[in-house]
């Protein structure tokens, strides 16, 4: 009978200690992370045409955003919007009432919402004894709001698959621009620059095609090279071709070109093209490379400049702004020494930008080769 009243040994190792009280973890769990609102709209917008939505979805989501508690928004939480529609039409910029309801129904099929209406169609809180909102009937954001984290991996992949498309564009370009340097220009060769330069400029072009593409000039590739081809330069002298935008005192003289005086007397007047565009032409490096055979007119030479400077980060307001400083010349050797420096650029639209407002200050820009003979002050350029 003694025996019952023995103490027992004591498990020193999983004894419990004082410091830590029954129930009370050692450490507490991180809750999940608070998400910025308008970083949650900017990513919905970012990904509004993957997702399926349109502006107006995009609006109505943003107004029931707006009415949450002010402060980060927190998965597992009360997120409900339930402000009536005539009060938060005003924060969709006064849209029509049956368009957004539209658009609550558009984003609850994508999976952003889900409308917790009650019996008769109106939207207000239920509160408890304390008096703290613990339910509400309106539109429930928590769903978008737990698909953050898919939505930001989305995006990623997007962007991936961007960067990925974009190099395989500039890979078909180059491989194209090589065989225009090793082959004879033929029927073949020249369709085939045309329909890679009209698909790329598509941005629905699809990866059938450019598998396509690849293919043919792969196949090209393996065709034993010709001799390589050569553009001849006008060899007629400088001093004895024709210059139709200057002076003469016969009836030759351009009208144009004295109106355009008078109308910019404030201003750096714009260069004349000289009509030596072709000799220009000539001795670039990239041009020549993609059109062997130079422009026949300043036309033909100007959609050409714009044409290829599309694929190397050139817009067309840039193109013109250039022809309008520099003129047709210099901008053939602009364009051009962009073009052989576009791996070590990253923004070639500021970078052409910058020496065009070089060349206004009176520098000579690309390597010396481009300078104006009468510079002038620093304009904004546009």
């Amino acid at each position: 009978m003694n025996d019952l009243f023995l103490p027992c040994e004591i498990d020193m190792e999983h004894a419990m200690s004082a410091a830590q009280p029954l129930g009370q973890p050692g450490k507490p769990c991180p809750g999940p992370a608070p998400i910025d609102r308008w970083e949650l709209l900017s990513l919905v917008t970012a990904l509004r045409k993957p997702l399926g939505l349109a502006d107006r979805d995009v609006m109505v989501l943003r107004a029931h955003l707006s009415v949450l508690p002010h402060g980060p928004l927190v998965p597992g939480a009360l997120n409900m919007s339930f402000m009536q529609l005539s009060e938060i039409q005003d924060r969709a910029c006064g849209m029509d009432e049956r368009r957004f309801r539209r658009g609550e129904v558009q984003l609850e099929a994508r999976g952003l919402i889900t409308r917790r209406l009650s019996a008769n169609g109106r939207r207000f809180p239920e509160r408890g004894a304390d008096g703290r909102i613990i339910a509400a009937y309106g539109i429930d954001l928590s769903p978008v709001i737990a698909r953050h984290p898919e939505l930001c991996a989305l995006k990623a992949t997007l962007e991936d698959e961007a960067r990925a498309l974009k190099q395989r564009h500039n890979s078909l370009s180059a491989r194209l621009s090589s065989l225009l340097r090793c082959l004879t220009p033929s029927d073949r060769l020249l369709a085939l620059k045309d329909a890679l330069r009209n698909a790329l400029r598509r941005s629905t072009v699809t990866e059938e095609e450019l598998d396509a593409f690849e293919t043919e000039i792969a196949s090209m590739e393996r065709s034993d090279p010709a001799p390589e081809h050569t553009t001849e330069v006008d060899p007629t002298p400088r001093k004895l071709r024709p210059q139709p935008d200057t002076y003469t005192d016969d009836a030759g003289q351009s009208v144009r070109h004295i109106e355009s005086e008078h109308k910019d007397i404030n201003k750096h007047p714009a260069p004349a093209y000289s009509g030596h565009f072709r000799n220009a032409w000539c001795q670039t490096t990239s041009l020549s490379e993609f059109y062997p055979s130079p422009p026949s007119s300043e036309h033909e030479a100007k959609r050409s400049i714009i044409e290829f400077s599309s694929f190397i980060g050139l817009g067309r307001n840039s193109v013109e702004a250039a022809l309008s400083i520099a003129g047709l010349e210099n901008t053939i050797r602009l364009v051009d020494y962009l073009a052989r420096k576009v791996d070590q650029i990253s923004k070639p639209q500021g970078y052409l930008k910058s020496m065009l407002a070089r060349l206004l200050r009176g520098d000579s820009v690309a390597g010396g080769s481009v300078h104006l003979s009468r510079p002038a002050h620093v304009q904004a350029l546009s």
